[in-house]
């Protein structure tokens, strides 16, 4: 037991970078530790003020009873899909696995404190989720101390069966890549095969209930539709609303089971999958020797970085994942567009005639937050982590090196988005300035995000990482980033809909030249040991 809460403890200090701050310099640390403490209350606040604002609309039109269904389903499943993003990295892929296996320690330990992390992160978004919604079921309908007491268990319990299945997706993913030649585009390529089908999914499902209008009439036909989607949540909504022990208990068993099985069927098959994603891992970047230096030397230094670049973007699952999906699924948007217009299922008709003029001008906006959030660039740097010697000794300006991060940035950007603009022009009836709009809002937005994650991981990069896991997506750069296109992509929105398509365009031309800017402000500072 020592092992296990020793390694969890570790686990759990380095699972936003606490124990690093702890351990750096106290003026510092008093920062950063006051600055994750104000984000920390805002997203509590946001969370919890949505999810009692969705309960209580819920309340309001008559289906009070389905608030700890859907309390249920929605923060164990949100939780369970945040522990798949982390599983690669966390469970399979570590770079300190040679470090940890050569601690005196049972496997058993190892697996558990780091299944014990992912729950962690579950929890927590049940909490989010769950509690606000508790809350606000409790004053309206009512509740006994056995609803109370099967409401704290179930925040415990739900989220072991979603995250057990999510543990089982990722260890399958692990081991069939891990017999490919290309173990890491093997991951990448089944990661977004399952994060795409759970989006098609979610959207075929909310499909099924047209009739929103009257969906008070519904209440019946909707939990029922809630509980085939998750029946261990009906049976916790049992044991909430009516007191059913028996159907409460089921749920527990269920959820209890699951976590088991999975700890147990991790801990088998966690020493073989991770000794194959190891032996496939690429031995190092580029050569000058050889064959490989006799094929490098015919390329320029520039294109040479953006090659590293790449195979390190297609080597690493998670990297690839945290900075390109919102490219993939500006695409899928953009091919679903299409293929519904063709078909008929997707006509602007079907809009209010008051708001149909919005589509032109927003959806550039809709295109350029997804882009607005994906940067390559934000962990770049930070990511040469012990090999940086490479890149502070090679004989080519830090111009160079910096812009092959930016050009590979844009490289993704701009074949994408030129493929999603092209099929949404052509299958929505749009004005020449909304079809200007299409491809300028969210270049500029892809470029506003590729120079200022340089400009930001380039100033202060981290290179003393252990998991990819932690420039990737706990890196301060990486939140600035999201955070700062979140703003843009809202006061774009904002701005549009005052003053029309045309004031995009200056927000997108702004935004270009602020991205210049800070690209020419990194590359002035130069790179950092």
């Amino acid at each position: 037991m020592k092992p296990f809460i020793l390694l969890l403890k570790i686990q759990l200090l380095g699972l936003f970078g606490i124990n690093k701050t702890l351990h750096a310099d106290p003026a510092k640390a008093k920062r950063t530790l006051a600055l994750a403490a104000l984000v920390v209350a805002a997203v509590v606040l946001f969370a919890s003020a949505y999810s009692a604002g969705v309960a209580q609309g819920l309340v309001q039109i008559g289906l009070a009873e389905a608030v700890p269904l859907v309390a249920v389903l929605v923060g164990a499943i949100a939780g369970a899909v945040a522990a798949f993003l982390k599983t690669n990295g966390v469970l399979f892929g570590f770079k300190d696995y040679d470090l940890v296996m050569s601690l005196p320690v049972p496997t058993s330990s190892v697996v558990l404190s780091r299944i014990a992390s992912l729950y962690a992160m579950s929890l927590l978004f049940g909490v989010l989720v769950m509690v606000p919604a508790f809350a606000v079921y409790a004053s309206a309908a009512g509740v006994s101390a056995v609803g109370v007491a099967c409401m704290a268990l179930s925040i415990v319990l739900a989220p072991l069966l979603p995250l057990a299945a999510a543990v089982v997706l990722a260890v399958l993913i692990a081991a069939v890549s891990s017999r490919f030649k290309h173990a890491n585009v093997a991951v990448i390529v089944l990661t977004l095969a399952a994060t795409l089908a759970a989006v098609f999914g979610s959207f075929a499902l909310s499909g099924q209930s047209d009739d929103l209008a009257a969906l008070s009439a519904l209440g019946a036909q909707l939990t029922g539709q809630l509980a085939a989607i998750f029946p261990p949540a009906a049976w916790a909504t049992a044991g909430i609303v009516q007191g059913d022990l028996v159907q409460f208990a089921a749920f527990a068993a269920v959820n209890i089971a699951a976590a088991a099985a999975v700890f147990a069927l991790v801990v088998r098959l966690f020493v073989p999958v991770n000794s194959l994603l190891m032996s496939s891992r690429p031995r190092g970047t580029f050569s000058f020797d050889g064959d490989k230096g006799a094929g490098a030397k015919s390329s320029t230094p520039f294109r040479a970085l953006m090659v590293k670049e790449l195979r390190l973007l297609a080597a690493t699952p998670i990297y690839f994942m945290n900075a390109c999906i919102g490219y993939v699924l500006v695409l899928v948007a953009a091919v679903a567009v299409a293929v519904g217009s063709a078909t008929g299922m997707l006509s602007l008709d079907l809009l209010p005639p008051a708001y149909a003029p919005f589509v032109g001008a927003l959806l550039p906006w809709a295109l350029a937050f997804f882009c607005a959030i994906s940067s390559t660039t934000a962990a770049s740097v930070s990511l040469e982590g012990s090999a940086r010697w490479l890149m502070l000794t090679a004989p080519v300006s830090p111009a160079t090196v910096l812009g092959a991060k930016v050009a590979v940035n844009l490289a993704i950007a701009v074949q994408c988005l030129a493929v999603s603009a092209v099929l949404m022009a052509v299958s929505l009836p749009l004005d020449a300035l909304s079809v200007a709009a299409l491809f300028a809002v969210p270049l500029a937005a892809s470029m506003l995000a590729a120079c200022l994650g340089l400009a930001l991981d380039a100033r202060s990069p981290k290179y003393d990482w252990t998991s990819v896991y932690e420039p990737v997506k706990r890196g301060v750069p990486v939140f600035a980033v999201i955070m700062i296109g979140m703003v843009f992509c809202v006061l774009g929105m904002g701005v549009t809909t005052l003053l029309g398509v045309g004031a995009s365009l200056v927000l997108a031309l702004l935004a270009a030249a602020v991205s210049v800017a800070a690209y020419r402000g990194a590359v002035k500072r130069g790179l950092r040991a």
